[in-house]
């Protein structure tokens, strides 16, 4: 084994703090919240005077992720086998072009040539901390390199799938987006977790204008509650046709998943005729202008649904399940339906039935008919959104991280 790294920090009070995020995940894949907000995440500390480079490689949630390469990407995939520099503004990405975009498919070979180029850029870089996530075997020997050469590590942690320690072993300081997640992972490994909060850029995801008319759902997979939206739809097909969901993919389909609740609840259908389905899309402006209400009814740990405070900055008032850090994400601004334990337990096969429905049935018919209602509700979330601060979740994640920085 190579001696550690003999870091080169000079006496100068105005070198800049120097990170490495490091990971084999794609940070421009518009199917990942988590991806999207970590790249807000380095923007946000690039304003704050840190040197922030970037190791990644062409790996997805979901094949259509590759979208947030926008037109090079068609170039870059002629590339395979080799990295590539992707410009994102003021960041820059340097992205190993993988044959495949799904990161159970990597080889060997691919792994064994980022690690290379990770080693690398751990002495030309000579960062003072890596950051990153993941729980696959070289997630976790990147750490152990880090701390191997004296350099901290920071972890960020928004989900609920870490089941031992492992994972943190090698990390210095765990960061999350809500008190739910911190309190889980208090009670399931005994670290405290550095609550930071959101990284959103309004200017991003809040629309100039406003139509207010449709049910928005966001990623109809099954863990994000894609059934209940379905039952939903079907119950209020007929009843209020002048009620329309839109539903924007992102790693799951729509089509599959109807055909699949409809046969089981004995209505086999291939479409609805009040539902919209949008593709994919880089830009959820257009899509949150037009929403009057989003549905967000997770059955798995959410550590906080990213479209949650999307919409709140939308003034736009929703609907959740009380999973994970969904109540804390919304607080006044969120109609909440309450279900039993085993509807949260994988493989997430049951359905409510029509009646355990019905109080979000009548909810959203309020949310339409009722003016005043409606707009107590818009209220709420307006006034939430006042939390949503970049500015103020910059000083919380600076604050957290400042003890593992040079002086």
């Amino acid at each position: 084994m190579p001696p550690p790294l003999t870091r080169t920090l000079p006496d100068d009070s105005a070198r800049k703090p120097r990170l490495l995020w490091a990971n084999t995940y794609c940070l421009l894949d518009s199917t990942s919240g988590a991806s999207i907000s970590v790249r807000q995440i380095l923007l946000q500390l690039q304003q704050r005077g840190f040197d922030v480079k970037v190791i990644g490689a062409t790996n997805f949630d979901h094949p259509r992720g590759a979208t947030g390469m926008g037109a090079n990407w068609s170039q870059m995939q002629k590339r395979g086998g080799a990295f590539v520099n992707a410009v994102d503004g003021p960041l820059e990405h340097e992205l190993f072009v993988t044959k495949s975009t799904e990161r159970g498919n990597m080889t060997c070979a691919e792994e064994s040539a980022w690690y290379n180029r990770y080693l690398q850029l751990l002495h030309q870089f000579q960062p003072d901390m890596v950051f990153t996530y993941g729980g696959r075997p070289l997630d976790l020997l990147l750490a152990s390199e880090a701390k191997y050469h004296g350099i901290s590590v920071a972890f960020y942690l928004v989900n609920g799938n870490y089941k031992s320690n492992r994972f943190s072993r090698d990390v210095d300081v765990l960061l999350t987006d809500t008190h739910a997640t911190a309190g889980l992972y208090k009670k399931r490994i005994g670290r405290d977790v550095g609550v930071i909060g959101r990284f959103i850029d309004p200017a991003t995801v809040v629309a100039q204008q406003h139509e207010r008319k449709h049910v928005l759902f966001i990623n109809p997979a099954v863990e994000k509650g894609a059934a209940i939206v379905a039952y939903l739809a079907i119950l209020l097909e007929k009843k209020r046709p002048d009620i329309l969901f839109e539903v924007v993919e992102a790693r799951a389909k729509w089509d599959g998943l109807l055909q699949k609740v409809s046969a089981a609840l004995g209505h086999p259908r291939e479409s609805l005729g009040n539902v919209l389905v949008t593709p994919n899309t880089r830009d959820m402006r257009p899509v949150y202008g037009r929403a009057r209400t989003l549905i967000a009814p997770s059955l798995w740990w959410e550590s906080g649904a990213r479209v949650l405070a999307e919409a709140m900055l939308n003034a736009i008032p929703v609907i959740i399940t009380s999973s994970g850090g969904n109540e804390e994400s919304v607080e006044a601004g969120g109609f909440v339906l309450k279900l039993p334990s085993e509807y949260h337990e994988p493989p997430y096969a049951h359905v409510p039935t029509a009646k355990m429905l019905q109080p979000v049935i009548d909810h959203i018919e309020k949310l339409y008919d009722h003016q005043t209602y409606y707009e107590s509700w818009c209220s709420n979330a307006r006034e939430y959104s006042s939390q949503l601060s970049l500015e103020y979740s910059t000083d919380r994640l600076v604050s957290v991280l400042k003890p593992y920085l040079p002086d």
